[in-house]
């Protein structure tokens, strides 16, 4: 295996972490290997979401194997990672096992992290020359702090702080940008879920929000900032240059006609090298 993608983040959580996934997907050529890591998410709200905290990487793991499976993807692998955030013994996952392992067999390794940095803080500890190896994208921090200010730096603050003191080559996507990909909830309905058989499915996603929420006119889809950065020779991104902070440099509206283009384009043609064809008659 040349080059491999890990896609890491708290799918059981804020659903715009599967709207990510399945974009990254959609972008992925097929001499990409796509490794799945699912993390946990921050106990308190979990409960307060009428979720087992206790369970939330593997409810994650479940909501992206159940998009694999929609797709027609079945190369793919999911791993559950931890289901708590720190540093301890606990935090050495199934997941941060697949990425060190995975790791070694390739060429070169880029992790897409919409999430905290759980399985990534335990995947360097047991390997400390994956920070030789991989290049880190991440979706967390503020523009003034990189390890705190914001839910997935706040979530595993201890993991941040290892990360970030490993020497891994990051770029980083603060807050102050993520909160930029605002989507109206009419396109979501409208668009979306009129896209395909997965816009649909992605679009009963977004719109289910847990009872503290009150739904209104927009909807951020945060993690969608990773999808510019796949590495893939056939669709135009943005290189991920080590050191960077990003900012002001996502077309939010970009994104989102990409992916709506995406997904109807994966209904019209699908592409047998890497996905099996996917019925028509049954989209949307």
């Amino acid at each position: 295996m040349a080059e491999l993608l890990v896609v890491d983040n708290d799918f059981g959580g804020d659903p715009d972490g599967l709207v990510a996934l399945s974009h990254i997907l959609l972008r992925c050529g097929p001499d990409v290997t796509v490794l799945v890591t699912t993390s946990p998410l921050d106990p308190g709200l979990a409960a307060a979401a009428g979720a087992d905290p206790a369970t939330t990487a593997s409810r994650g793991r479940e909501l992206a194997e159940e998009l694999l499976e929609l797709m027609g993807i079945n190369d793919v692998l999911v791993i559950t990672g931890a289901e708590a955030p720190g540093t301890g013994a606990g935090q050495v996952s199934a997941g941060a096992r697949g990425i060190v392992e995975t790791s070694a067999r390739c060429e070169q390794t880029t992790v897409l992290c919409g999430g905290p940095l759980t399985n990534i803080a335990a995947a360097l500890r047991l390997d400390p020359a994956l920070a030789d190896r991989a290049t880190l994208v991440w979706v967390g921090g503020t523009l003034a702090e990189a390890d705190r200010g914001e839910y997935n730096a706040d979530t595993d603050a201890a993991s941040a702080v290892e990360v970030l003191a490993s020497g891994m080559p990051l770029v980083r996507i603060p807050y102050e940008e993520y909160t930029r990909m605002a989507v109206a909830v009419d396109a979501v309905k409208n668009e979306l879920a009129a896209a395909s058989r997965v816009g649909s499915w992605l679009a009963e996603r977004l719109l289910d929000v847990p009872p503290f929420v009150e739904l209104g006119s927009t909807l951020t889809l945060g993690d969608s900032v990773l999808a510019p950065f796949v590495p893939s020779r056939g669709t135009a991104g943005i290189a991920a240059d080590p050191g960077t902070v990003i900012h002001h440099r996502i077309d939010s509206d970009g994104l989102w006609n990409d992916l709506i283009e995406q997904l109807g384009r994966r209904v019209r043609e699908p592409d047998p090298r890497h996905f099996p064809p996917m019925d028509p008659t049954v989209a949307a």
